[in-house]
């Protein structure tokens, strides 16, 4: 199965073209500025780009895969946008993924650790997941409430170091780590997942920080 797949929502944006578990080509976006997002009018290039070093064509792709969140909200729009976009010219099916389940925690814990899934939102709260459980935000100093009693934490994915000492402050054994998440990461879940019967919608934690202004009230005429 062949998997065109991208990640915009998060720090590090990634695409990758993968194929039955094999990563035949990728382009990751590595940034020093925080919270920066792969611009929306070079994915196409970049897909075209990934497809032309492999030697295919867009027709050959079987499915697509996208984030779909919580993540940073410009990048998670654009990469959702264009993704949603190409399935509907190729005719494929396009599979969301959370960006926390991306990360694939449970395979970088050790036996005994819970895992805490953690991606940034541009804000003081994170976006975390405990295990295989939904998707919630928090303060790093608000996590204890959520977790087990007394369970060793592995925080992984972006942000860790600060979280896990935000947790060893509190008492409890954590250590980090850090990870980004992988766009051959989504495809291998994708290829996992039936179908939807619908094209993946966004997956907000928060309310977007920008919103339509409301209209004005108008005073009644003075007669």
């Amino acid at each position: 199965m062949l998997i065109l797949a991208l990640d915009g929502a998060t720090a590090q944006p990634s695409i990758a073209l993968w194929r039955d578990g094999v990563t035949l080509a990728a382009l990751r976006q590595a940034s020093a500025e925080p919270g920066s997002t792969m611009k929306s009018d070079a994915l196409p290039l970049r897909a075209e780009a990934l497809l032309a070093q492999a030697g295919l064509a867009f027709a050959a792709l079987d499915r697509l895969a996208v984030t779909i969140g919580p993540g940073r909200f410009t990048g998670l729009r654009a990469g959702l946008a264009f993704m949603r976009g190409l399935a509907l010219a190729l005719g494929a099916p396009l599979i969301g993924v959370t960006t926390l389940e991306a990360l694939r925690p449970r395979r970088r814990a050790a036996p005994g650790e819970v895992t805490l899934a953690c991606i940034g939102s541009g804000r003081a709260e994170l976006f975390f997941a405990i295990d295989d459980g939904p998707a919630f935000a928090c303060l790093p100093a608000d996590l204890e409430g959520h977790l087990p009693r007394d369970a060793a934490v592995a925080v992984v994915g972006e942000e860790t170091e600060a979280v896990a000492a935000a947790l060893v402050a509190q008492g409890r054994t954590a250590r980090a780590v850090p990870c980004a998440v992988d766009a051959a990461d989504v495809a291998a879940l994708a290829a996992t997942r039936a179908p939807p019967a619908a094209s993946p919608g966004p997956l907000y934690i928060h309310p977007p920080a920008v919103t339509a202004p409301r209209p004005r009230l108008r005073a009644a005429p003075v007669a």
